[in-house]
């Protein structure tokens, strides 16, 4: 039952989420709003709120403060992925102070230029110090190099998490490299993404209805969890949460077997003067960096060659038919894959 004005003695007042709520308010660090419910109350109930609101944002406060205190966040690459993330999470009003490193001088004029970052850094230690939430957004096998030059300004409770593809060896080498530092690391891949790069390639919109995976191990404990999530939701994702094991075999063959595809389809071609847009389509994605995906066949090789099996055994099917010349059993097969394309991306 909800607490509700009409109703102000209600036992379901005292829920947690309705006394944060009025507590926050109460001392303006809140989405202002009137107090529909505790002006209804006598002093004794009142007293009571009181405390019982000072307890729940308390515990609030201890296990989830994202919800309801400013954050710092530090983006550590500001390419089209974490360009995006600063422009998405300032577009859509996150009380957060979001601080960037890159290598790159211009790179950092342009973060500030286009308000993706509060402050930029050169130096990863000094990027993160302050940062309750670090996003590695570099090439998967350069994650655990970066986060070891940010070891010196880890806060302790830090949350470090990332946008890679991969996510089994990333978790297993940011685990041993964080053990005893009082971080801790939560794998994250929003899967979303364009062909272009660069931090001139940033979109606020980037992560609008885009699915994130969230993939914690075993050992983490679920605010850091929540704290992830909660990121990627600011940003406008939908959420998921999986094993990393289970991450990497489902997208080696939905993310990572269509880009090896569509990059062996380019040098398939010679001329071209003959491409239309079939070829364009298919291959766009072949466009992507070349480092993020060798980094992307490296890190997920046994889930992508089970997938390379699999896509062989369908090359194998439509080879026979062409073989045959079979014209009734060729149209089953397109309509087959037609069918089944509508019924995997349908809404």
């Amino acid at each position: 039952m909800k607490a509700t004005e009409d109703n102000p003695a209600d036992p379901s007042l005292w829920e947690n989420d309705i006394a944060v709520h009025h507590f926050v308010n109460l001392f303006g660090c809140g989405p202002a709003g009137p107090f529909p419910v505790f002006e209804n109350l006598n002093l004794k109930q009142r007293a009571h709120f009181f405390f019982v609101s000072f307890a729940a944002f308390c515990k609030t406060l201890l296990s989830n403060p994202w919800k309801i205190i400013m954050k710092t966040i530090a983006l550590m690459g500001l390419g089209l992925m974490g360009s995006s993330l600063g422009l998405a999470l300032k577009k859509r009003g996150a009380d957060v102070n979001i601080h960037a490193y890159a290598r790159r001088a211009e790179t950092r004029d342009a973060a500030l230029a286009l308000g993706a970052a509060d402050a930029v850094f050169s130096d990863p230690s000094e990027a993160v110090k302050d940062a309750d939430l670090i996003v590695f957004c570099v090439p998967i096998l350069t994650i655990p190099e970066l986060a070891k030059a940010c070891l010196s300004g880890l806060k302790r409770g830090a949350i470090l998490t990332d946008v890679g593809s991969t996510k089994a060896e990333l978790s297993v080498s940011m685990g041993e490299l964080l053990a005893g530092t009082g971080a801790v690391f939560v794998g994250s891949h929003p899967i979303c993404g364009s062909e272009r790069q660069g931090i001139m390639a940033g979109n606020a919109e980037l992560y609008e209805g885009a699915l994130t995976v969230v993939t914690p191990t075993a050992n983490v404990v679920e605010e850091a969890v929540c704290e992830v999530s909660n990121l990627w939701e600011n940003a406008g994702s939908t959420i998921r949460v999986m094993t990393p094991k289970v991450h990497d075999e489902i997208l080696a063959a939905t993310s990572h077997l269509p880009h090896v595809i569509a990059t062996a389809l380019v040098g398939c071609v010679n001329d071209g003067l003959f491409c239309g847009t079939g070829f364009r389509d298919t291959t766009r994605i072949a466009d992507g960096s070349p480092e993020v995906w060798s980094d992307v066949v490296r890190t997920n090789a046994p889930a992508l060659k089970a997938a390379l099996k699999t896509f062989r055994k369908r090359l194998d099917e439509v080879d026979a038919l062409v073989e045959a010349g079979d014209g009734e059993k060729l149209t089953e097969w397109f309509t087959a894959a037609r069918d089944h394309r509508k019924d995997l991306l349908s809404e």
